[in-house]
């Protein structure tokens, strides 16, 4: 014989089961972003996943350990394989740029070969310029077998300010180094506050990043397909070689002290992190604009005065330190920029990765 059933008895047990539920979830923590169908189901991608909320190739993480779950460095180790990670902001990652035109895109092409053994390189960039972010992934990097890091600066990396979505998202990684470290990082009692609530950690509140993160998975399957992790829609960009006359950095003006704002020891907690892997520190390229008021800045990112000071103190810090360097700020002629003074054309990636390789053979080449 059937019971009859109880409409508001189930609404109520539904109810408590949904409660239990977001309260274990909150409890445990569980590691979903560890999971993931890339390098399993999928081959791991080649970039780490960024891009706006319409292109239909990608959705943006901040999940460091996401990110790095789906991407190729996640996979096994082969033998004989020569790891090179490169870790630094959008100029890294490609922005306007094709998987096969980006930096390391183009440095993998010709097989590199180093006592038979084979130079993989693997694009770690994230468009964050933050040198904050960049020793979350150090670390990171460490639980995957890197034989280099290649790590990218400019002033920008240095003098970030900013708590960015991927600070927000990474807090508590970012506030233990930064107080192990004892860090004067601007934006310290900010990340502080942003501490997540018992709701936050339910399902209830992970929901945005578990709904993206399903997304990314899902995507597997369209890069597979493709083999394309983004949708260029303005490939045509250019820069312009006239700039202002105005002399401010971050409101900062010439003879005030610049390097209270740089976060030069994070430098040389960078190197702490890696340990034993190897690290080049490596000055990215800017443009220099030969037009107007360009004797006044090198582009809309830096007047001269806040750049040439961040070169001298870069280069005590390294001869202090002892460490690998390359000082590329002027290596790429300004025909090869696009849409920023970091941001190349393929042309341009093309000559920065000779420059680099060499650069890297002969730390890794035995």
């Amino acid at each position: 014989m059937n019971e009859r059933v109880r409409p508001v008895y189930v609404l109520f047990k539904g109810i408590g089961l949904f409660v239990l539920i977001n309260v274990l979830y909150a409890m445990i923590q569980p590691p979903v972003a560890r999971f993931s169908a890339y390098n399993l189901l999928f081959p791991g991608r080649e970039r780490l996943p960024f891009g706006e909320a319409h292109n239909s190739f990608v959705v943006s993480i901040d999940d460091v350990d996401a990110m790095f779950a789906t991407h190729a460095i996640s996979s096994r180790k082969k033998p004989g394989e020569i790891r090179v990670a490169v870790i630094g902001d959008s100029s890294v990652w490609g922005e306007n740029l094709h998987l096969e035109e980006t930096l390391t895109g183009q440095w993998n092409q010709p097989g590199l070969q180093c006592g038979g053994s084979r130079i993989q390189v693997y694009n770690l960039g994230y468009p964050h310029p933050s040198v904050v972010k960049d020793m979350i992934f150090l670390e990171k990097l460490t639980e995957y077998e890197p034989d280099i890091i290649v790590w990218m600066i400019t002033l920008n990396t240095l003098s970030s300010r900013r708590v960015n979505p991927f600070l927000i998202e990474n807090r508590d990684a970012a506030l233990r180094l930064l107080e192990a470290y004892n860090l004067p990082f601007y934006g310290l009692e900010e990340l502080a506050r942003e501490q997540d609530s018992f709701v936050d950690k339910t399902i209830v509140g992970r929901r945005s990043f578990l709904a993206r993160y399903i997304k990314l998975q899902s995507l597997g399957f369209l890069w597979s397909a493709t083999g394309k992790d983004f949708n260029l829609f303005n490939e045509s960009v250019t820069i312009s070689n006239d700039v202002s006359n105005d002399l401010i950095y971050r409101e900062l003006l010439p003879g005030d002290d610049l390097e209270t704002m740089m976060l030069e020891d994070a430098l040389a907690v960078g190197h702490d992190i890696a340990g034993s892997i190897p690290v080049l520190l490596v000055n990215e390229p800017i443009f220099m604009a030969a037009g107007l008021n360009s004797d006044l800045r090198y582009n809309d990112f830096y007047p001269r005065w806040a750049y040439d000071h961040y070169r001298d103190a870069i280069a005590t810090e390294v001869e202090q330190h002892g460490w690998n360097y390359l000082d590329l700020w002027d290596a790429v002629p300004q025909k090869y920029f696009t849409d920023t003074p970091l941001h190349l054309n393929a042309d341009g990636e093309r000559l920065f990765a000779e420059h680099l390789n060499s650069a890297v053979r002969s730390m890794v080449c035995k």
